[in-house]
């Protein structure tokens, strides 16, 4: 600068409006570039462009910035289309994970936590989200918003673009470390174009938590296999679905007998069946058309069965279901031989679409004519009342309230099971065994009835085999399976103990490993 301006500048106040930029007296020209253009009747924005007589804009340093245009191939013209427009809408999807050190627990240390990495090709934006886990206590879905991710040691102003990403690879994003597994098919073509080699994806690693939550569930299933309750989702799916079947019962085998026309209503929401009778003009009967009330038909009942509620479904005991209907089909009616011999045009159409089945033609009511079925014979009735369980009557008298009790842990490898402890209480009066838990601190175990008092046999799956436990199965260091579940006594109270060593005869085994005073 010339001193003599230097000189005046230093001179004025240091006041608004008193100092000036004397370097632009020097400048070669004064133009302002302007940003907007327009490529192919497109507009566009050129960043690129500089300042006032060419000096770059100070918050303006793309010279430096490298972004995933330069990765993409340029097309033969002298304009390319812009980013924003050829990759709208397309997206590169990676799946990844990264481990988080858990401090609190002591059955694990760290944690496996999975997420999918999107990266946005149109503007090389970053957005992450982890997967929902069922009842993991963990706030999930939105791990990162979508943004331009910055690299952590790279250049002022760089972020993270499209060669950056590849399987194999470790992202620090944030001060956590992703480990890149795998990438869906788009990804994988799009970068093989590109000329990036893609390895091939691999598996999640092992998650102590992950083990621990399918342990927990596996735990929480029932133990004997159950029916899965589907009835809500099928009254969604076909609730006022109604099949409907004209039909006839011909009662002309008792006094007084007739033709009765018959209409059968099947509900598609819980199968149930409601059957009405038709009664024609003058025909002298009471005008009550409810033959059968609205409920599950069993396709065999005995005549002795007399409180109905209580028949339940089983393979001895079935009802009927939409498949049994048909036309010509005779159904048992509570030992009532209905014939089905039309149906209306919805009804038709459900067995077409469902079954692929075309109903046969109507039967016509006149010329229906009933053949008496002596092959149906009727089931026997089960007693009324069952046979008692026969017990030991001197047994009972002579061990009366004599109750043994053993500490019992369970013979197994599973970390949650291992710290458990168990009270086996055997009664001698008849050879019961009931199981309780007892509550521990700090454990997350609460007392429970373990095992319902019972006789338990030794092996329950096989029916040649009806031993049951004993008086000398029962030591110290005895191993014991209670419904696949192994038991080891490793103690017992103070009179259990005395007991054993006052009736040899009875605990043979139990002398020899009873610590000695």
């Amino acid at each position: 600068m010339d001193p003599v301006y230097q000189k005046l500048q230093d001179s004025l106040p240091l006041l608004p409006g008193n100092n000036f930029d004397l370097n632009r007296k020097f400048l070669p020209n004064f133009r302002k570039s302007h940003a907007f253009d327009k490529k192919r009747d497109i507009s566009i924005v050129n960043d690129r462009k500089p300042g006032i007589g060419g000096i770059p804009l100070p918050h303006v340093e793309q010279d430096n910035i490298k972004t995933s245009i330069s990765a993409y191939p340029k097309s033969d013209g002298s304009e390319s289309i812009p980013a924003w427009i050829a990759f709208d809408r397309k997206v590169l999807r990676f799946y990844a994970y990264f481990v988080e050190d858990v401090h609190e627990r002591r059955d694990e240390r760290f944690r496996i936590r999975k997420v999918i990495i999107y990266f946005y090709l149109e503007d090389d934006s970053v957005h992450i989200i982890e997967p929902k886990i069922l009842n993991s206590g963990i706030p999930q879905s939105d791990f990162l918003k979508r943004h331009k991710v910055p690299l952590p040691d790279g250049p002022k102003n760089q972020h993270y673009t499209v060669l950056d990403f590849n399987v194999g690879k470790v992202l620090r994003i944030y001060s956590r470390d992703f480990v890149v597994i795998g990438c869906d098919t788009f990804t994988r073509n799009f970068l093989t174009n590109l000329g990036v080699q893609v390895p091939e994806n691999s598996d999640y690693p092992s998650d102590p938590f992950a083990e621990n939550r399918k342990d927990e569930l596996r735990r929480l299933q029932p133990k004997r296999p159950y029916k899965a309750d589907l009835s809500f989702r099928k009254f969604l799916e076909n609730d006022r679905h109604v099949l409907r079947f004209y039909c006839i019962w011909d009662d002309r085998n008792t006094m007084f007998g007739d033709k009765r026309k018959l209409i059968l209503h099947y509900y598609l929401s819980d199968d149930t069946i409601e059957i009405l009778e038709h009664f024609p003009q003058n025909s002298g009967r009471i005008e009550s058309t409810q033959f059968l009330k609205r409920s599950s038909l069993p396709k065999k009942v005995a005549l002795q069965e007399i409180n109905m509620e209580k028949c339940k479904e089983s393979p001895t005991n079935e009802y009927y279901r939409d498949y049994d209907l048909g036309i010509g089909v005779t159904l048992d009616v509570y030992n009532r031989k209905v014939v089905l011999c039309d149906c209306d045009e919805f009804t038709r159409n459900y067995y077409y679409e469902k079954y692929g089945i075309r109903m046969l033609e109507n039967v016509e009511f006149e010329k229906y004519d009933n053949i008496e079925d002596e092959s149906y014979e009727i089931p026997p009735a089960s007693p009324l009342i069952k046979k008692p369980v026969s017990r030991d009557f001197q047994k009972f008298i002579n061990w009366e309230h004599v109750i043994l009790r053993y500490l019992a842990v369970l013979n197994t490898e599973k970390q949650l099971d291992v710290d458990r402890r168990f009270i086996i209480t055997y009664y001698l009066e008849d050879d019961t065994i009931s199981v309780y838990e007892p509550q521990q601190r700090n454990s997350g175990i609460i007392h429970t009835k373990f095992l319902e008092r019972n006789p338990i046999k030794k092996e329950p799956n096989n029916p040649a085999n009806p031993e049951t436990y004993k008086t000398e199965d029962f030591y110290i260091g005895a191993q014991l399976t209670f419904w696949s579940h192994p038991f080891v006594i490793v103690g017992a109270d103070e009179f259990a103990i005395n007991f054993m060593k006052n009736h040899p005869q009875m605990f043979p085994k139990a002398n020899e490993n009873i610590p000695k005073e």
